[in-house]
């Protein structure tokens, strides 16, 4: 476990200096980053423990927490890393055995404060950054993973570890990236976690939230159209390949998204006569489809709290909305979009070029 001292000074969002094709370059195989923004350290430290017990090999997981501000007691998660001598302290000598044996801990948890501003793209470029995961990793703080999630993105990535010949044989298109299917988490606990017990608003149960999750699950599978509270799962090169996520506070999961849709499309041409889209690579037939695949089986499931709040009719109206406004005639930019959400001007920069702008400056100058 570490944190880093406070930085006003933003690393370069995606480079790495890295050879992908080695393993022996990512200490772990999936970096989970999650941004955190006014949480608290015991409602962050509950999702981290759910997280970890859901989690098949947790040592191979690195956790990095990117604090965007507001948060209190992030420390907590230090119980939850490997080695840490609080936590040997505070245990007696079997228990410590018996979580050795069992490997329940994460590989590292890694605490970073980011306070150059701009909203959560550039939040989360600077926790993808750090991260020394192959497989990059985006998780909302309120979203619960399913059981086996580590393992599930692993092979949906990797097709259950299927060479390139396989799949083109089988006409199975390789996934550049993943996400769970949706849902929302309407037990107990669920419904109660952002409240006070005392709160007229805990427990209670919103109608029609399930006629949302089937919608959405609708919009994921048949246009590829995942959101972030989805928990969207990449390769590193696949990231840096497309250079993270925008520089913008709003709508930054559904412009990756874009991308990554953009980029199946380009590694999928029309085909000609006599061609159906492979290629030859080492006198072998090579498939080089891509898509967005949906990982297979149990949702992750996003916290309940706004639709308690406002109800379902009022979200579901403002995020289709935004949508249409971002995205449709008006084409509307994220900083009035945040404008006209919140009520109050767009999160500050201390760039006022983006990480973007400026490493595409440098190659064009070198």
């Amino acid at each position: 476990f570490y944190r880093l001292p406070n930085s006003s000074v933003s690393p370069v969002a995606v480079t790495r200096n890295k050879t992908h094709a080695k393993d022996a370059n990512y200490p772990y195989r999936i970096s989970l980053i999650v941004p955190a923004y006014h949480e608290k350290g015991t409602h962050l430290l509950k999702k981290m423990t759910k997280a970890l017990e859901m989690a098949e090999d947790p040592n191979e997981v690195e956790v990095v927490v990117v604090d965007a501000g507001g948060c209190s007691d992030l420390e907590l998660l230090q119980s939850l890393a490997t080695g840490d001598d609080d936590m040997d302290n505070n245990c007696d000598d079997t228990s410590i055995e018996d979580r050795n044996k069992s490997n329940h801990y994460w590989g590292q948890v890694a605490i970073f404060s980011f306070v150059s501003g701009g909203g959560r793209g550039p939040c989360l470029n600077f926790g993808a950054s750090a991260a020394t995961g192959r497989i990059l990793t985006f998780c909302h703080s309120d979203t619960t993973l399913p059981y086996y999630w580590d393992r599930r993105i692993t092979n949906t990535l990797g097709h259950d570890g299927m060479s390139d010949q396989e799949l083109s044989t089988l006409k199975i298109a390789r996934a550049n990236s993943c996400a769970f299917p949706f849902g929302i988490d309407t037990s107990r606990e669920g419904l109660s976690m952002p409240f006070e017990s005392s709160s007229t608003r805990a427990y209670y149960y919103p109608p029609g939230i399930r006629a949302v999750e089937i919608t959405a699950n609708l919009r994921t599978h048949f246009y590829s159209l995942p959101y972030g509270d989805q928990v969207l799962s990449l390769h590193a090169c696949t990231f840096e390949f497309l250079g993270g996520f925008p520089d913008q506070c709003l709508m930054e999961d559904y412009e990756l998204v874009s991308l990554l849709r953009r980029r199946a499309a380009l590694f999928a041409p029309p085909p000609s006569d006599g061609d159906d889209g492979d290629v030859l690579v080492g006198g072998g037939v090579v498939t080089r489809k891509e898509k967005l695949a949906i990982v297979p089986g149990a949702p992750a499931l996003c916290s309940p709290r706004r639709w308690q709040k406002f109800g379902v009719l009022y979200v579901t109206f403002m995020n289709s909305r935004f949508v249409n406004l971002y995205a449709g005639m008006r084409k509307m930019g994220p900083d009035e979009l945040f404008q006209l959400y919140y009520g109050r001007a767009p999160p500050r920069r201390d760039m006022k070029t983006s990480l973007w702008e400026v490493e595409l400056a440098n190659i064009l100058e070198g």
